[in-house]
Formats: structure tokens, C-alpha cells, sequence
């Protein structure tokens, strides 16, 4: 994969694809740093095999970027990838959807994964060479019912990414990102406990895949890896749908 001991900085790694990206890349033979903003999960992590950082990361707060990059560049030499995978959903439509959680859908979704690359993109002009894989959704591409928010947010990330794409397609930084549709994590699931009838509601969410199932983290993870290698290095400014066929249905 042409990765030869590079490192990768994963946000969001405490669980679901951020948890499985870790053995993905590390498999690969990238250096791995998990971050997370939850003290729990960061001892944890600290011990997972293929970890070589743990640090704990709130994506919104542009301090945590500067001293986690900066860290990880001092004892480690550098970034070499970033993989912007933290996010959190919040159901409603626009009038359930208030100020508050309105801004919060937009600050950690999308304003996150800019001050991420902000963090990286310097290190990486001055090496000439980068990968940047961030995540949006497939409602990023076609919306959905009763998540404004998470839509419009995860639609700033593939605006952005085609943006960031542009401004560095010569200078050795490729930047792509992943539109995943319905993946069987412990966040998909937790949505079903407000549903009346569970077993219609998870019935419906898989019905959505012409595939006829969900997918699983680590089918996301091995997108992530592929798109962050040398074996996409003709690729930048793409979102990629890992959906079960979802996006064309």
C-alpha cells in the first residue's frame, strides 16, 4: 500500500469505524494515533495493539488540534495522514432542531474536520506529501428525513473536501472523503431505542440497502486505508459511497 511506517492521526476511535480503523491501518503498516474525547475509552486505546499514541481529542477545540499534532509530530517525526472519522448525529427536522443543536451538528461534524486539516496541512506542505480522508455520510449526498443538521453538515464535509482537493492537487496533499450509508455500529443502534416498533424500524433501515443488510465497520475502515495509500494516488477530491448500493437506489 506504499504506506512504508507512515503515521496516521484517526479521530474518533473509541468505537464503531474509528475503533476498526485502527487494526485496518495498523495491519497495513501505518504508526497509528487514536484519539478520542472520552477519558474512559483513552486508557483503553492506550493499550490496543498497533497503537502508538493515544491522546485524547476534542474535534471542535482548535487547542486540542495544536497540541495533539504537535506531539505526535515531536515523538513520532510526523502526520502523514489524517483521518477525520469523529461525528455525532442528532434527530430533527428544522423545527426540532434548535440553535444549540444546530451549531453543535456543525461544529463537530464540519468545522472539526476543517480545524483538523488545518492542524496537518502545514506539516505535510512542508514534506510534500499528505492524504487527507474525511467522513461524511450518504445523507451528505441525498439528505434525509429528520436530520437537517447531520445532512447539512456531512454536505459542508464533501464541499469542503472537493475544495481542500483543489488548493493542494499540486502540491502532494490528496484529500477524498467516505460516504458511508447505515453501518451496524452501537450508534446505529442506539437510534432504534426511540422507535415504537424496534423490530419495523430496523427492518426499514436495512431495507434501504439494496444489498439487504448493513455494513460493517471494517468494510469502511479498508475504504479509509485504500484511499489514504499510494494505490489511490491518482485519486483526490472524490466522495466515496459505501453504502450497500444505497446512494443509486
Amino acid at each position: 500500500m506504499g504506506f512504508d511506517g507512515k503515521t496516521v492521526l484517526i479521530t474518533g476511535t473509541g468505537s464503531g469505524i474509528g475503533h476498526a480503523s485502527i487494526r485496518a491501518f495498523a495491519e497495513a503498516g501505518c504508526r497509528v494515533i487514536a484519539t478520542t474525547e472520552s477519558e474512559a475509552q483513552l486508557a483503553e486505546l492506550a493499550g490496543s495493539p498497533g497503537v502508538a499514541l493515544a491522546r485524547k481529542l476534542d474535534v471542535s477545540q482548535e487547542a486540542d488540534w495544536e497540541r495533539v499534532v504537535s506531539e505526535a509530530t515531536d515523538r513520532l517525526g510526523s502526520v502523514d495522514i489524517l483521518f477525520n472519522n469523529a461525528g455525532v448525529t442528532v434527530w430533527g427536522d428544522i423545527m426540532a432542531t434548535d440553535r444549540a443543536m444546530w451549531d453543535r451538528m456543525l461544529l463537530v461534524n464540519l468545522t472539526g474536520q476543517y480545524l483538523g486539516g488545518r492542524a496537518v496541512v502545514p506539516g505535510m506542505l512542508s514534506r510534500g506529501h499528505g492524504a487527507i480522508v474525511n467522513m461524511s455520510s450518504i445523507n451528505g449526498i441525498r439528505g434525509n428525513t429528520n436530520l437537517i443538521g447531520y445532512s447539512a453538515a456531512k454536505g459542508g464535509v464533501i464541499a469542503m473536501t472537493r475544495a481542500m482537493a483543489l488548493d493542494y492537487a499540486t502540491k502532494g496533499i490528496r484529500v477524498n472523503c467516505i460516504c458511508p450509508g447505515t453501518i451496524d455500529t452501537a450508534q446505529a443502534r442506539t437510534s432504534l431505542e426511540i422507535a415504537e416498533d424496534k423490530e419495523a424500524a430496523w427492518n426499514g433501515m436495512v431495507g434501504k440497502h439494496p444489498m439487504g443488510r448493513l455494513g460493517l465497520a471494517e468494510e469502511v475502515a479498508s475504504v479509509a486505508v485504500f484511499l489514504a495509500s499510494d494505490a489511490a494516488s491518482f485519486m483526490t477530491g472524490q466522495e466515496i459511497a459505501v453504502d450497500g448500493g444505497r446512494s443509486i437506489r
